[in-house]
């Protein structure tokens, strides 16, 4: 899951500092090679490959785990909740969220909410200790499943310090624009984002900028492209951008929207808080617990109180100012180093029991 979004930011970020920092494990990690190695976890001497492409959620993944994890391994990480079923050793396990359970009105396929509430329960009763990315997550886990009868652990989650102070280049769009970044998925709330927009488009200069995979997910909202038509050349999808883009798009832009419904820790927001940007906000799942008061929050049912606060975080410099000063101090509490400290403690722990 290396290239996920969310999971993937968890990987890239805390494993190598992890491998690095314990120095003295022998560390085997599962997937492919080239992604691996492309993302600087293989540059470690104590680091192995084992080959494995198995899909995601798969039958195939089951089995194939007994088979390619190690004999003598001391302890399996698992930084998602489909963990292996047939393995016996120590488990550690990390959870994002619970949003294929918690989002019901979103989420109706029987199939998948089935087999999360299965794999939910295996971690339940197999994990030696689970770690969340927020209390908000910790507490939907005892809510959904119940409380494991392993240890639990929340460890938040950080924001890299290349986000902070980056350097402007040239205007990366002709007109101002509002931000969103992210998956294009029912859940991110995008439909009432184009709403709100709908609702102020003529008042502002503004373009509505969409960052973010649009295409081949399992549970994509299919709607928000064609909702979107309506506004001709106002909405803008980039799809994926690299990384500097992402920074530039930022960085450039006067406000950042998230309208999320549910979250187990939220990114962008941070991000946007690092770069300089205010951040206008759902006051929806965890989204208050990592952002404190440095964001502009909005009930996300509500169209039109998300328009108004839109229109006035846009219309209020001093606002503006003062949003943008008590965001790179919020942002400045989630930092990767503590993230992997907390981690190598639990794992050192699990080890030696």
């Amino acid at each position: 899951m290396i290239n996920s979004s969310g999971i993937g930011t968890y990987i890239k970020n805390l494993v190598p500092l992890v491998i690095s920092e314990l120095n003295n494990v022998r560390y085997f990690l599962l997937g492919n090679e080239t992604e691996l190695s492309s993302a600087g976890l293989l540059d470690n001497f104590n680091v192995d490959c084992i080959e494995f492409n198995a899909p995601i959620y798969s039958i195939k993944e089951q089995l194939l785990f007994p088979i390619l994890i190690p004999k003598k391994t001391k302890l399996f990480w698992s930084p998602h909740y489909n963990i292996p079923i047939y393995y016996r050793g120590k488990l550690l396990v990390s959870i994002m969220d619970l949003g294929h359970l918690a989002l019901r009105q979103i989420n109706s396929d029987l199939l998948k909410r089935f087999y999360s509430k299965f794999m939910f329960t295996q971690v339940k009763n197999k994990a030696d200790t689970t770690i969340y990315i927020s209390e908000f997550s910790r507490n939907e886990f005892n809510k959904y499943i119940g409380k494991p009868f392993s240890d639990q652990y929340v460890t938040l989650l950080g924001i890299h310090e290349d986000w902070y102070n980056i350097p402007l280049t040239k205007s990366i769009s002709p007109n101002p624009f509002l931000l969103y970044v992210g998956n294009v998925k029912p859940h991110k709330n995008l439909g009432a984002l184009v709403d709100a927009f709908g609702k102020i488009c003529d008042k502002i200069p503004h373009d509505l900028v969409i960052v973010g995979k649009k295409e081949g997910f399992i549970t994509g909202d299919h709607t928000i492209q064609e909702k979107s038509k309506e506004f001709k050349d106002r909405i803008i999808f980039t799809g994926v951008v690299s990384d500097q883009e992402l920074k530039q798009y930022f960085v450039q832009s006067d406000v950042f929207v998230f309208p999320s419904l549910y979250e187990g820790f939220g990114f962008p927001p941070l991000e946007a808080m690092a770069a300089g940007t205010p951040v206008v906000s759902s006051n929806a799942a965890s989204i208050p617990e990592i952002c404190g008061n440095a964001v502009l929050y909005f009930n996300p049912y509500d169209i039109d109180q998300t328009a108004n606060r839109i229109l006035k975080m846009l219309n209020d410099d001093s606002m503006k100012k003062e949003y943008i000063i008590k965001g790179k101090k919020r942002a400045k509490l989630y930092n990767w180093n503590n993230t992997s400290k907390q981690t190598i403690n639990i794992i050192q722990e699990l080890i030696k029991r």
